[in-house]
């Protein structure tokens, strides 16, 4: 895997109790959603490989469904 060229987050609920973490590599974004169950660190859930011209999709229907 090539050195990622961007990264950010989006948190998700009152207390972000989850959290997408999304890693940009050019012709795809690797996706990873976390969780914070109490005072625990994050644990992942899952991760998918999102192509950068359905990132919008994405973010306006998973991501924004999220609580």
């Amino acid at each position: 895997m090539s050195q990622p060229l961007c990264t950010f987050s989006i948190p998700r609920g009152d207390t972000a109790r989850y959290v997408y973490v999304f890693v940009y590599y050019g012709p795809y974004y690797l996706v990873t959603k976390k969780v914070k169950l109490g005072n625990s660190p994050y644990l992942n859930i899952s991760t998918v490989n999102i192509p950068t011209k359905d990132i919008n999709t994405y973010i306006n229907t998973v991501v924004a469904l999220t609580y």
